[in-house]
């Protein structure tokens, strides 16, 4: 199944004529979605399973020249962990993700060991968004924490309602 999605995602950004680089007016700007996941989770292996609530975030900024830079973050009860990458598109220990645009929209597609999520982004060009996740699994799955870097099993998730704000500049500028 895990496979089906993938594939069903990949062909619908195929089949939609989305773009892979930002509009001219997202350029100089960072775009910031933050929800929270219920999940069905317990570390690999031990014990049964609890539901939790993870808090997420996920910035994107685009350069003047275009260039996409994104970061994941999500928190445990004791700690916070980010996942940071370049470009449009990506593929690590913490899965693969992609992501395109289509006019004011931005589409994020992630991967994670048969966790998915989609992160849909809708923006006026200036300083407002509204913000749309999907979160779904194939069955319990094996992925790593963000937040803590163990492997999790992880039997179902769903995400909450998402808040999304736009600045001018790089967030990820000190």
């Amino acid at each position: 199944m895990k496979k089906i999605f993938g594939a069903a995602i990949f062909s619908f950004l195929a089949s939609t004529g989305i773009a892979v680089s930002a509009p001219q007016s997202f350029y100089g700007k960072t775009l910031k979605v933050t929800w929270n996941e219920t999940r069905s989770q317990r570390v690999h292996g031990e014990g049964e399973f609890q539901n939790r609530s993870v808090p997420l975030s996920f910035t994107v900024y685009v350069s003047s020249k275009g260039q996409l830079f994104r970061r994941l973050t999500s928190s445990s009860s004791k700690t916070t962990g980010s996942t940071d990458r370049v470009g449009d598109s990506t593929a690590g220990s913490q899965g693969a993700g992609t992501i395109a645009f289509q006019g004011n929209t931005m589409i994020y597609t992630a991967n994670n060991g048969g966790l998915g999520r989609r992160v849909r982004v809708t923006f006026d060009g200036g300083s407002s968004c509204s913000a749309e996740i999907l979160t779904g699994t194939s069955g319990s799955q094996t992925v790593r924490s963000n937040a803590t870097g163990k492997m999790m099993d992880v039997q179902s998730v769903s995400a909450g309602a998402a808040s999304c704000s736009v600045q001018d500049g790089n967030a990820f500028a000190g």
